[in-house]
């Protein structure tokens, strides 16, 4: 970080990995080599070592008096109000209760301080722990994440005096991927401002972390020679591995030594990464689980591989195929249905797992499916009847033998570009369907409670979404009959209309006379709902009407799960809209209400 920036005057930086990786610890770390007291400076120094303080002082020199520190913790709250009390705390600007801070209010705020504070200092460093926390409420809510651009353009222009730095638990453009493409885009230029760094525990850290988490009375001798045989596997392809790391490996009993080094690079996958931990694993209780394996595994059995491929199919599929691993893990998966179909084994399975699963994960895991790997892990075969099983897998083309890597993959038999598909489909899209979009929300009539409870009159109001450019003709169609005395309208915009205009728009329909009362919503995730609306329509046109699929069994389950993926996402942004939007109504001024708050608005209607 230091040399990007005395080298580039990059200033802005974001420190990625999984929790318990050291992200916070490093804070701490810098933030004493970099502050102002000598003592904490030399004790920063002792730890980190000389070669590192150097280059860290030369990049970022600490002059006479060291950095400003200014430590922030995000929440789900407007990015500037939480680093705006920050400031204001660490009395770096002075305190205004009557102030509400605002982006633009902020980075004046942050260069005053970066251009005022004396020569003697090194300059500010602004730490936020858990952005993400920022990130999820953008995406839930709408709130724009463009201030941490402009805070990124400030710093890098500051001649290093301003240093950002956002700790994430996941890619910043992991938090969009709910989001619309085009919001995912523009969720990606703001990223492009910082320079990602990520900051993991290697594979042998987790490995000792697993073998400290499980507590056995010592590994069988077999199962050790099993280890070390591993150890040498990853050595081969990693010579910097651990001479220990065979030792480290036995204690993971009774995790075979190949699930052992797998379960560390699937936890940081997409599907992993904040939902399953290696922890987690270990205390599930879910199908083909560790814990289930405790408690059902006969003496002396370990969890094979085979095992956790179960566990992922049974419990991740789903997220795994809509992750970027969604392509190669639908080729897996159709290769094992087939050979079940055309008569494999419990050999030639348990092999096709094992040979999908360490292909899925081998980067990070130092191993490849070669046959040294697989005879290890068939060990109870022998070498004769594992090399038979490879070769009727090659027969069916389910697998194939790369030389160069000399080692087995699953036979690519799909290469249907879905994403390129999607991107013709939706260049032809030109509307939105609008009843299949209420049918999916699953709207039902606002019921006015009190005013049911207080009178006895059964009143409500339908609630319906709408394309902005017809809310007024939708407005003034409405008539009261049986029951239903007005409509509550969420207005899309579908032409991309400009916020201040749609909001001027829905003021001056709910003004007028109509019959009944009509009350209009607009929320600043309606312009998501539009998106994620025509990427779906495209994806079920690409379903629809692309010959390739009736003949790609992959292409097609890879689509499938992509489109109920989708479908929950639109689902879920409708009923945020409708949750986060503000309501225009008849001589009342714009009020944004939540979901179960517009039953009492309906009640005071009705009265």
């Amino acid at each position: 970080m230091a040399k990007h920036v005395s080298e580039t005057g990059q200033g802005a930086f974001t420190w990625t990995g999984p929790y318990g990786s050291g992200k916070s610890s490093l804070v701490v770390a810098l933030s004493a080599l970099l502050n102002g007291s000598k003592a904490l400076q030399k004790r920063a120094s002792e730890i980190l070592g000389r070669r590192v303080t150097d280059q860290v002082w030369k990049g970022l020199p600490p002059q006479s008096k060291g950095w400003r520190i200014l430590p922030v913790v995000g929440r789900r709250d407007r990015p500037a109000s939480v680093i705006g009390e920050a400031l204001e705390v660490a009395g770096f600007v002075p305190r205004n209760r009557r102030r509400e801070w605002t982006d633009e209010l902020l980075i004046r705020a942050v260069k005053d301080v970066v251009d005022e504070q004396p020569k003697s200092f090194g300059g500010l460093l602004i730490f936020v722990d858990e952005m993400g926390k920022f990130l999820e409420a953008a995406a839930q809510g709408g709130v724009d994440v463009f201030l941490f651009q402009e805070l990124a353009e400030l710093s890098s222009r500051s001649g290093g005096r301003f240093i950002f730095v956002g700790i994430l638990h996941q890619a910043f453009e992991e938090y969009a991927h709910r989001l619309s493409r085009e919001l995912r885009e523009e969720w990606s230029k703001i990223h492009g401002r910082f320079v990602d760094l990520a900051v993991n525990t290697g594979g042998e850290e987790q490995i000792d972390l697993l073998s400290r988490a499980i507590e056995s009375d010592g590994a069988p001798r077999r199962h050790v020679t099993l280890a070390n045989n591993v150890a040498d596997i990853i050595r081969k392809y990693r010579p910097s591995a651990s001479k220990h790391l065979g030792a480290t490996i036995a204690k993971c009993w009774p995790l075979h030594p190949i699930a052992a080094c797998l379960l560390g690079p699937i936890s940081r996958r997409r599907f992993g990464q904040n939902q399953r931990s290696i922890f987690a694993f270990l205390n599930s209780a879910e199908t083909n689980g560790f814990q289930e394996f405790l408690r059902t595994a006969d003496e002396g059995t370990i969890y094979e591989p085979s095992q956790l491929w179960d566990y992922l199919r049974s419990n991740l599929e789903p997220s795994i195929l809509a992750s970027p691993d969604g392509h190669r893990w639908a080729l897996a998966a159709e290769a094992v249905a087939r050979c079940e179909s055309v008569g494999g084994d419990i050999l030639h399975i348990r092999l096709l797992k094992t040979i999908a699963l360490v292909d899925l994960f081998k980067e990070r895991a130092g191993l490849v499916p070669s046959f040294d790997l697989l005879r290890i892990c068939e060990s109870a075969e022998r070498d004769e009847a594992v090399q038979g099983a490879l070769a009727d897998l090659s027969k069916w083309s389910l697998i194939t033998f790369r030389k160069f890597t000399n080692a087995y993959a699953i036979f690519e038999g799909s290469d249907f570009d879905i994403d390129a598909a999607v991107e013709v489909a939706l260049r032809e899209i030109r509307e939105i369907d609008f009843a299949g979009l209420r049918r999916l929300a699953g709207l039902q009539p606002l019921l006015a409670k009190r005013h049911y409870h207080e009178t006895g009159a059964l009143r409500w109001f339908d609630i319906n979404l709408v394309p902005l450019a017809n809310l007024a003709e939708e407005a003034h169609k409405f008539r009261p009959a049986n029951g239903t005395v007005g409509q509550f309208l969420l207005a899309i915009p579908t032409e991309g209309e400009r916020e201040d205009l749609a909001q001027d728009a829905c003021r001056e329909i709910a003004s007028e006379n109509h019959d009944g009362d009509v009350v209009i919503g607009l929320s600043q995730r309606s312009w998501g709902v539009v998106d994620l609306a025509k990427e779906l329509l495209a994806l079920e046109k690409v379903r629809t009407e692309r010959l390739e699929l009736l003949g790609d069994a992959v292409a097609r389950k890879e689509v499938d799960a992509r489109l109920a993926d989708l479908q929950g996402q639109l689902e879920a942004e409708l009923h945020r809209a409708y949750d986060s939007a503000t309501w225009y109504q008849k001589r009342h001024n714009p009020k944004r209400l939540l979901n179960s708050e517009l039953n009492n608005l309906a009640s005071e209607l009705a009265h």
